[in-house]
């Protein structure tokens, strides 16, 4: 069984406010806190992908994608 996100699905990253598109990243920050991220913020932004630093999530099915 795949692991699921669990809340409504998020349409908007929360550091460039743009729109997401395929998938979406609920992960850590270098600022710190945790954010949902587009995957290009992710890259500038996050602390990579795992356990305590983030997981990635496919938009249409909320199903989580490999790390």
């Amino acid at each position: 069984m795949k692991k699921q996100w669990l809340s409504l699905a998020p349409t908007e990253c929360d550091l460039c406010h743009e729109g997401l598109k395929d998938c979406f990243i609920d992960g850590k920050t270098t600022y710190g806190p945790w954010a949902t991220m587009c995957p290009t913020c992710h890259n500038l932004f996050g602390c990579g992908l795992g356990l305590g630093k983030g997981q990635k999530y496919d938009l249409d099915t909320l199903e989580k994608l490999e790390d």
